[in-house]
């Protein structure tokens, strides 16, 4: 089991409040310190409780967040946003801190409102099991259909030695439009939101956006960064950049490889576009085809789901022009069929990880974006979500 990083003043925990029937379901992170918190959230318009909550109070300084798995308090009315107010009084004296300065996330059943007694009841428990070593915790306490903690840090040198640590939880409604998932930042570094908004939006782009598992978008993605106040170690922040966008990338990675039932991941990339909207478009399209990712399943290399789809994207295509490559063995050229050894692609495509290129050969811009396979297993664990 890799080693938990620890980060000074930033203490976490996990508990379970009989959310779920079982098992951990409510993280707690403390901020011994008032610390920043830069937010990106769903771009459904059904939004959960705890985005117009947080909403009221994510531009000020915060002392601590709380996370539930197995209830989204999504579709909840006044009463879901009223039962987070209740939930932050309770929190609030057992930490020393006010009701703006404490944050909510939430994932599972939509429709449904918090247990809010039973969570302020398991509150003391969490404060009292809080400690910088309990990340794993917290991040367990956040699953639902993940089948594991998802964990990523970096370290780097600037006036001291500074740490990056990211949680995510992720595996089904994954859409590339905001992947479906929470995912949180914390580090040591100290940088004002202002200085990193532009680096931690794009970081978010280049990371949970170009992942898919099914293309359902979520009413509770959430995505925070909680950095520390004080004197910037102005030297040091480019590699704070550099280490935020790894921990983002790689978080991502593991969402889409525990994405639900998935036994492949389909790396898609669209080149030689006259524009990258135009690519980005086409990408998707391949990426969301249920075609393709049976295609995916069966380790079929059925090159005609994929430039069937690349032409169902909305965007100029010629098809005399578009060349395909799959596992790194172009089987297709000027749209047309090159001859190929079935058996060969067919091991060839059993690998867990697939790469596929559609080269438009028509200018310079490209895009792309991981997906999986789609299975038996996704339609069992989705069939019976709510029960």
């Amino acid at each position: 089991m890799a080693k938990v990083p620890l980060i000074e003043g930033i203490e976490f925990s996990g508990v379970a409040s009989g959310i779920k029937a079982e098992g951990l379901d409510l993280g707690l992170v403390v901020f011994r310190e008032e610390t920043n918190v830069l937010a990106v959230y769903t771009r459904n318009q059904v939004k959960a409780a705890h985005i117009l909550y947080d909403r009221r109070i994510d531009k000020g300084p915060v002392r601590a967040i709380v996370v539930n798995s197995g209830c989204a308090n999504a579709c909840t009315g006044k009463e879901g946003v009223g039962d987070l107010t209740a939930i932050a009084s309770g929190l609030a004296p057992l930490i020393d801190a006010n009701l703006k300065e404490i944050l909510f996330a939430s994932t599972g059943v939509i429709g449904k409102r918090l247990p809010a007694d039973a969570m302020i009841s398991a509150l003391p428990g969490a404060a009292r099991l809080r400690k910088e070593s309990g990340l794993r915790s917290f991040a367990r306490a956040i699953m639902t259909t993940d089948t594991y903690p998802k964990i990523a840090h970096r370290t780097f040198q600037g006036k001291k030695t500074y740490t990056i640590a990211g949680v995510a939880k992720g595996s089904g409604m994954i859409n590339p439009l905001f992947a479906t998932m929470l995912a949180f930042v914390f580090t040591d570094f100290p940088v004002s939101p202002e200085n990193v908004r532009l680096d931690f939006d794009q970081a978010v782009r280049d990371s949970f956006e170009r992942i898919t598992v099914d293309g359902e978008c979520s009413t509770n993605d959430t995505v925070m960064l909680f950095t520390r106040r004080g004197q910037e170690d102005v030297d040091a922040l480019k590699s704070f950049r550099e280490g935020l966008r790894q921990v983002l990338k790689e978080l991502s990675m593991m969402v889409v490889r525990d994405g639900e039932g998935a036994t492949r991941v389909a790396h898609i990339m669209v080149e030689g576009a006259r524009k990258k909207d135009w690519a980005e478009k086409i990408a998707r399209r391949i990426a969301l085809s249920p075609l393709t990712k049976t295609a995916f399943f069966g380790a079929d290399p059925n090159w005609g789901r994929i430039i069937a789809a690349a032409g169902d994207a909305g965007v100029p295509l010629n098809p005399s022009k578009v060349d395909i490559t799959l596992q790194g063995e172009m089987i297709a050229r000027g749209g047309t069929e090159i001859p190929f050894s079935e058996k060969k692609m067919k091991k060839l495509m059993g690998r867990k990880e697939i790469s596929v290129i559609v080269n438009l050969n028509d200018g310079k811009a490209s895009f792309d974006i991981y997906t999986t396979d789609l299975t038996y297993d996704y339609v069992k664990i989705n069939a019976s979500y709510r029960s």
